[in-house]
């Protein structure tokens, strides 16, 4: 599966794409912790001490926004692509 990183997230891993192989299909927020096991130092910038996405932080699947709640609820599969974007901040 394919995670883009995005600002402070790039800057943190060195890179604005990982690879991280897993099964057919795992629910995203077990891609979630299969990507904080890979690279930790993301954890506490992506989620929260209840172990919460942070709700500035947007996830996208395939481009499209996912909202929290249906992260134990859908499925991903090896060939998808995962974002995480920190919030935006303009003037």
């Amino acid at each position: 599966m394919k995670w883009k990183l995005f600002a402070n997230f790039a800057e943190v891993v060195g890179m604005r794409e990982i690879e991280i192989e897993m099964g057919d299909e795992i629910k995203i927020g077990d891609a979630l912790s299969n990507l904080f096991e890979e690279i930790p130092e993301l954890r506490s910038s992506v989620i929260d001490e209840k172990g919460e996405v942070h709700g500035h932080i947007q996830i996208l699947h395939n481009g499209e926004e996912i909202e929290a709640e249906n992260f134990s609820l859908m499925f991903v599969r090896d060939t998808d692509e995962l974002a995480i974007i920190p919030p935006m901040s303009g003037g």
